[in-house]
């Protein structure tokens, strides 16, 4: 294996949920801190949702190993089962002893509930876990519910925590399973790593396995966040295939190539990487070049034709235009190539119906363009040779990198409005990539004035989703709540962040914590 040749005392990358290896992200440790959180005197249900492979498994294990001594845990982690038959495999996990012949759900609920009364007066709490609990049927869920029923007067005597997909926040959204609901003392969202995390993440697991030298260079880590998306059980799979494709090439650095070639065989013929000259950006730059090229070439075709035909005393004018055209034109074109190819390298993939524009509209109005040109316009021409208005892509300043198209004679204005909207798209995408990885700065409100704090109605948070696509949502005062939604009068909130959301009173912006109350 690689290890030896790497010097690592075990493999990385395996996906196994080893608590050893769980790499405690600014997310990680939030979603841990809610379940810690959820577990606390009151009890009850809590919940913890995320993309397959994000590590809610492994979150788990960890919260179990600091668990404190006096807890008994049962751990169930294949839910498709009926009512009777939860019943007895939480009966299994807890030890308890009872007759499996002609067991009904009534006699079940009695030795559990007998359990939990004995595990009380010995001050011992008892926890249950379920993984994959968004294959729990609708009937289950409400069985569990009524497992929750006993309780003291201070807390509940079964505390709860549901792990699952996504697809587990919609099925508690039944109207029949409101009761359970209501009852959620804590709920987190775990989302992937973003690109920073994703190198802290490597360097993790590498310092675990005694491994103090970087492997996996920029460009590599790079090409892991396009191909995974963050998911850290596809980042396992594709590093732990990149090992072996590098000990075979006897490479002792990680590459982009090797990144490349080891996600397609670990993850499928999906994941494959076009190459760069097939990709849509080379394509698009392709045809706006040759209808460039179609343009110039046209108006040097036309002058040819109309010197043909002036009288022999303007031949020498006609001359100079010519060879005027023929090494201005030549001189453009190489920088026209050059800026087109550095923005179909650096800028997202425009779509299929961008590039179909190119080459089946832009085109005849190319035709349309060089019809004009005449012999009274010959002036004009070169005119605009001596000061052509090619497309230029500029760059402000250092610090905003704005990448604008200028109008071209010949080009249709429909074309450049396409190329300026796809660089449009680019930019915004990084944009909102940075605020993402870079959460704002507005202050807590117990820092805002006096007036805004004694304004500010009573809130309790109680819910806390958040997700990169706009979709996050927050459960405040018992309603559901989107970024922009109106909370009481003069209060609004306006953005839901991963740690925080940030309302508006009256103009004034503040921040509160996610599942606070105030």
């Amino acid at each position: 294996m690689y290890t030896n040749f790497f010097s690592f005392s075990k493999i990385p990358f395996s996906i196994a949920p080893d608590p050893e290896f769980l790499f405690m992200s600014d997310r990680h440790r939030e979603a841990l801190s809610h379940l810690t959180y959820g577990l606390g005197d009151t009890g009850g249900f809590v919940l913890l949702t995320g993309e397959v492979g994000t590590g809610k498994t492994t979150i788990s294990r960890r919260l179990i190993e600091q668990l404190p001594e006096n807890t008994q845990v049962a751990y169930i982690l294949n839910p498709t089962l009926s009512s009777q038959e939860l019943l007895a495999t939480i009966c299994d996990e807890l030890k308890i002893r009872y007759r499996k012949t002609g067991a009904t759900l009534k006699t079940l609920t009695d030795k559990i509930q007998e359990k939990l009364l004995q595990n009380h007066e010995q001050e011992i709490n008892t926890l249950l876990i379920i993984d994959e609990a968004q294959h729990l049927q609708p009937e289950v869920l409400e069985q569990l519910r009524l497992l929750t029923n006993l309780e003291t007067n201070t807390k509940k005597l079964l505390q709860v925590i549901l792990i699952g997909q996504p697809e587990l926040q919609q099925l508690l959204q039944r109207r029949d399973l409101r009761q359970l609901a209501q009852r959620i003392t804590a709920r987190y969202h775990l989302l992937p790593l973003n690109k920073k995390e994703i190198g802290q993440y490597i360097k993790h697991r590498l310092t675990i396995v005694d491994c103090h030298r970087e492997i996996f260079n920029k460009g590599a880590i790079s090409q892991l966040h396009k191909l995974t998306q963050g998911i850290p059980r596809l980042i396992n799979l594709v590093c732990d295939k990149a090992l072996m494709e590098a000990y075979g090439s006897n490479d002792a650095i990680i590459n982009r190539k090797i990144i490349v070639q080891s996600a397609e065989r670990a993850l499928g013929p999906e994941y494959q990487v076009e190459p760069w000259w097939q990709q849509k950006p080379f394509i698009g730059a392709i045809a706006l070049l040759i209808v460039i090229g179609a343009v110039f070439g046209g108006m040097h075709w036309q002058k040819a034709i109309n010197q043909s035909e002036m009288p022999a005393e303007s031949s020498i004018n006609n001359s100079s235009f010519n060879n005027k055209a023929q090494t201005e034109a030549p001189s453009i074109l190489p920088q026209v190539i050059e800026q087109a190819e550095s923005v179909a390298v650096e800028s997202k993939s425009p779509t299929t119906s961008d590039i179909e524009t190119v080459s089946t509209e832009t085109l005849p109005n190319s035709d349309s363009n060089i019809s004009e040109v005449n012999n009274s316009n010959v002036d004009e021409l070169v005119q605009n040779i001596d000061e052509p208005e090619t497309i230029e892509i500029n760059q402000a300043s250092e610090s905003s990198q704005s990448l604008k198209v200028e109008a071209t004679e010949g080009v249709s204005d429909e074309l450049l409005s396409r190329f300026q909207s796809a660089i449009d798209a680019t930019e915004n995408e990084e944009t909102i990539e940075q605020t993402i990885e870079e959460p704002l700065s507005v202050p807590p409100l117990s820092d805002m004035p006096m007036w805004v704090q004694e304004g500010v109605p009573s809130l309790s948070f109680d819910m806390h989703i958040y997700a990169t696509d706009g979709e996050g949502w927050v459960r405040v005062n018992g309603k559901d709540r989107y970024e922009n939604d109106p909370i009481a009068k003069d209060l609004t909130l306006e953005q839901i962040l991963p740690q925080q959301v940030i309302l508006n009173y009256q103009g004034q912006k503040f921040s509160l914590p996610a599942l606070s109350t105030w």
